[in-house]
């Protein structure tokens, strides 16, 4: 081998192991994956304080993001465009495309199937991930918005908007087993972690249905702020971030007492809203202010404020 090629064999065995690290050091690195409405894209924002977002172009209308069970398969839900988009955490790159009956709007997925709620057609699909087939689908209360499963893949909640109600879903099956009412327009949910409790953010009425889920009963409905359209819980089950579009604050409850502990105030219309890992910090996608707040859960207040692409609605807290 001549010096020339012994250089350029080491300059591209450098090229690639430099990739191969940043690669590496991406994937181990916690990100918040936002989509972006308006800006028709997904980002990736790392957590690290200063850190801009990449922007993956993922086609028009994005709405709704879930993640497998690997933690790498995303699955975007475009409600005007009759499908689903697929994409690699790691790659950050789209990998498929569904087509899907109706409006896809909620999603939830299992290491085989990604269930997706259609908005104008009343039903849950059940979509083979394999092949991006509708391999069968259950009827549910009218406009479902947020599915979310058991950790067991055996059942689902289906917030259904115009029916105040929560569909059960069995999904052996895919029949609705029944209902549970709850207050107006309900349209995001969240299950504790040891599944015995179902929240649900309630548009309407303005507040949030807390559900025994055994019971299958609301056991209480706490006032929050104008329109909550996001809730999520805390890993270890004490608390929640309740997301108040009209208001543009977050509501911090008390998962025990279940009350109002804080209200944060946070960018314009704040909708989709994510926990971190530990606990201890809440990701609020502003859909008017094209920016994700940073909220302390301890200290109760805004840390950081982030620019995204225009039309953030919905994230979730990717980890390795």
């Amino acid at each position: 081998m001549t010096g020339r090629s012994a250089a350029r064999l080491a300059a591209a065995l450098a090229v690639a192991a430099a990739f191969a690290a940043g690669s590496a050091a991406r994937a181990a690195e916690p990100v918040i994956a936002v989509v972006s409405q308006a800006g028709a894209t997904l980002g990736f924002l790392p957590l690290t304080a200063g850190e801009k977002d990449e922007r993956v172009p993922i086609g028009e209308t994005p709405a709704v993001i879930a993640v497998g069970p690997d933690g790498r398969t995303l699955y975007v839900t475009h409600p005007d465009k009759g499908r689903v988009s697929v994409l690699d955490a790691v790659t950050r790159r789209v990998a498929a495309s569904f087509v899907v009956k109706g409006s896809p709007f909620g999603a939830a997925a299992t290491e085989e199937n990604v269930y997706v709620t259609d908005w104008s057609g009343n039903a849950l699909h059940r979509i083979d991930v394999a092949t991006g087939a509708s391999v069968n689908q259950a009827s549910v209360g009218r406009s479902p918005a947020a599915v979310i499963l058991d950790k067991a893949g055996r059942r689902a909640y289906v917030a259904a908007r115009e029916a105040d109600a929560v569909s059960i879903v069995e999904l052996s099956t895919m029949t609705e087993t029944g209902q549970i009412k709850v207050g107006r327009a309900p349209f995001a949910l969240a299950l504790s972690p040891d599944e015995r409790r179902l929240y649900v953010a309630n548009v309407q009425s303005n507040d949030l249905s807390v559900v025994d889920v055994e019971s299958g009963q609301e056991i209480k409905r706490l006032p929050v702020g104008k329109m909550p359209y996001g809730v999520a819980v805390t890993p270890d089950g004490a608390r929640l971030a309740v997301t108040n579009q009209h208001d543009g604050t977050v509501s911090l409850i008390d998962a025990t007492a279940l009350t109002v502990t804080a209200t944060v105030k946070v960018g314009s219309y704040p909708e989709g809203v994510a926990i971190t890992p530990d606990g201890r910090t809440a990701a609020v996608a502003n859909w008017f202010d094209d920016t994700v707040s940073l909220i302390d859960l301890d200290q109760a207040k805004v840390t950081e404020t982030r620019e995204t692409a225009q039309g953030p609605r919905t994230l979730l807290v990717l980890t390795p």
